[in-house]
């Protein structure tokens, strides 16, 4: 209840931001979602990218550790010694060493290397100072022994001292015979490996993993060193199945980016694992040696979701700016709109106490609705006044007239039994005319006099017109002639009183007195379906067609007029009828003066007014 009994500003206020709030929220929450993951495509895609150029960084830095084992054919001697069958003597020995030393030199990060002949089974060990001394087995009919297959492989992931490395198997074949004569392994840090993937690496994502071969073996992680342990140990620790092995240790993530690499129906270079941590983004790809690496990114949720907070506080601010700007807005415009209203809510109580003298203020060159509303007002006072002076002046003529008549009943009783006394001494004087010219008068003046009856039957007028009529024929003699002529139910209908009198002598005074001296007139009443048609018609001067004008000029004004002579008039008679019928009564006039004059009246009628008749009738 209390918010409904608010003020028009605060209603305004409150609807303006709330049905800027709601929308505000509505956006807010897709366009946080939608930001989210546009956020987060726009991650992995760069970071696939970036991957797709470390990608062919590593695998020329992989490529050119596998040349090196070629770069012995560029000293003939080596190759001469390396190709021979019988054991080196001790200088060739130290000659073969020197020889893959300076080979070697320009790698700081590999370790140990060893090269074991297939033909002496001799191995030669440089920089063992660096790691242990890889034992290669002795090869039987230039074949390595099962049990050192992995030797096979020209890259693989091992351990030395729980650090991992990435080993290289590189064989020295003879390039006439086509055999493997010798098998060079060397163990390299994964520095430069670091350094390619220092590039992917940021302070705020996640870390990098690089796994090389289908078995996903780990070579190197940015992660945590405790975490970077487990998951070298979980690849370099030999058990008896050792594919069993990791599956059984590794991550979730780990074990779908195994399964997405080997099932043929999902395999793909590249693509993206979610997690409820973050999402997973690795790219694979063999090169032209056969050599598989996979790079995986680990991009951290919280990331993603600082990115999208720190977009929807900007919005927020935005937002926030915006309601606070609309709701002074809302506010100004209130205050000048609920001003005006107030300007018009005191006019109207000024209506109310009777001032219809409002101050009117500028009318604008383009007004608007509250403008309007202001003139209209203005115009209702001005009508309202104008009413009002109206109202009053027919008021005070019905008063004067309320006081003519109340002077002209002074006493009828008295008026009435004095008329009866004269007609009862005109008949014992055997004045018979007298005595009946009396008695129309009479009932002329009792049906005059009868002020509690304003609407009668038709029969009831057409009695009084009749004594009216013996009084002017008695008057005018034979100048004189009237015709009366209706049907029984139309005598039954109801009317207003006093509506033909005023009809015939209005022919009387304008046809006879002021015409050619004789006159003859004509009523005709008929009566259809939905209206009672009288018509008066007589030979009179008539009317010209400027009396005309004039008469429907003075039906327009609705104004009353009560002359002393000429009784309430044509024009009173119309008026009159209009106020009782509605817009249903219409009337006409059609003149040739000295030939025939028609006064023609259609009235309405209701099928209860004819039953009414009866009764009016029996009252009397």
């Amino acid at each position: 209840m209390k918010l409904v009994k608010v003020s028009i500003i605060t209603k305004i206020i409150v609807s303006l931001i709330v049905a800027t709030t709601v929308p505000f929220i509505i956006s807010n929450y897709l366009s946080y979602q939608i930001t989210g993951n546009s956020i987060k495509r726009q991650l992995v895609e760069l970071n696939q990218n970036s991957m797709s150029i470390t990608m062919s960084a590593l695998q020329s830095y992989f490529h050119e550790l596998s040349l090196l084992g070629l770069t012995y054919f560029s000293d003939p001697e080596l190759v001469r010694l390396l190709s021979e069958k019988k054991p080196q003597n001790p200088a060739e020995s130290v000659y073969i060493e020197h020889r893959l030393e300076k080979i070697y030199a320009n790698y700081s990060e590999i370790g140990a290397v060893s090269y074991k002949s297939a033909l002496t089974n001799k191995q030669f060990n440089i920089r063992n100072h660096y790691n242990e001394i890889v034992i290669i087995p002795d090869f039987k009919n230039h074949e390595m022994s099962d049990a050192h297959s992995e030797l096979k492989q020209p890259f693989q992931v091992t351990l030395n001292n729980r650090e991992p490395r990435l080993r290289v198997n590189k064989p020295f074949i003879d390039i006439y015979t086509r055999e493997v004569i010798g098998l060079t392994t060397f163990d390299v840090k994964p520095l430069q490996i670091k350094n390619f993937l220092t590039s992917l690496t940021t302070s705020e994502q996640g870390p990098v993993y690089l796994f090389i071969g289908n078995n996903l073996e780990l070579l190197y992680t940015t992660a945590d060193e405790k975490d970077s342990t487990e998951l070298s140990l979980s690849k370099g620790v030999k058990q008896p199945t050792q594919q069993e092995t990791a599956q059984k240790t590794r991550e979730p993530w780990q074990i779908e980016l195994y399964q997405r690499l080997h099932a043929p129906q999902l395999s793909t270079d590249k693509g993206e694992i979610q997690t409820t941590e973050g999402s997973y983004v690795y790219f694979n790809k063999t090169d032209e040696n056969g050599l598989i690496m996979t790079i995986v990114k680990f991009i951290p949720r919280t990331l993603i979701n600082k990115a999208r907070n720190s977009a929807l506080g900007k919005t927020l601010l935005i937002q926030a700016v915006s309601i606070i700007f609309i709701s002074i807005l809302a506010t100004l415009i209130s205050y000048y709109m609920l001003r005006r209203i107030k300007i018009m809510f005191q006019h109207i109580k000024q209506l109310q106490m009777g001032n219809f003298q409002l101050k009117s203020r500028p009318v604008q060159k383009t007004p608007d609705e509250l403008d309007l509303l202001d003139i209209r007002l203005h115009e209702m006072a001005g009508e309202l006044d104008e009413l009002w002076n109206k109202q009053y002046r027919h008021q005070l003529e019905l008063s004067q007239a309320r006081l003519k008549m109340l002077q002209a009943q002074i006493n009828p009783h008295f008026l009435y039994n004095t008329l009866q006394s004269i007609a009862t001494l005109a008949i014992k004087s055997k004045a018979h005319d007298v005595s009946d010219r009396l008695a129309d008068f009479a009932a002329m003046f009792r049906y005059s006099m009868d002020i509690e009856n304003e609407e009668v039957s038709l029969e009831e007028e057409i009695e009084h017109i009749q004594h009216y009529m013996v009084l002017q024929q008695g008057r005018y003699k034979q100048r004189l002639q009237f015709e009366l002529e209706y049907s029984d139910e139309a005598s039954r209908v109801l009317v207003p009183k006093m509506t033909l009198q005023p009809l015939v002598e209005n022919s009387i005074i304008h046809g006879l007195e002021r015409g050619n001296g004789q006159i003859h007139i004509v009523v005709n009443i008929a009566l259809t379906k939905h209206s009672l048609l009288i018509e008066v018609i007589d030979n009179g001067k008539g009317f010209t067609d400027q009396q005309i004008e004039q008469v429907k000029a003075g039906f327009i004004e609705q104004v009353v007029v009560v002359s002393e002579k000429r009784g309430i008039g044509l024009s009173n008679v119309l008026k009159r009828l209009m106020l009782y019928y509605g817009n249903e009564f219409t009337w006409s006039i059609s003149s040739e003066p000295y030939k025939k004059t028609i006064v023609a009246l259609s009235l309405p009628i209701e099928s209860s007014r004819e039953g009414q008749a009866d009764e009016v009738i029996n009252r009397r």
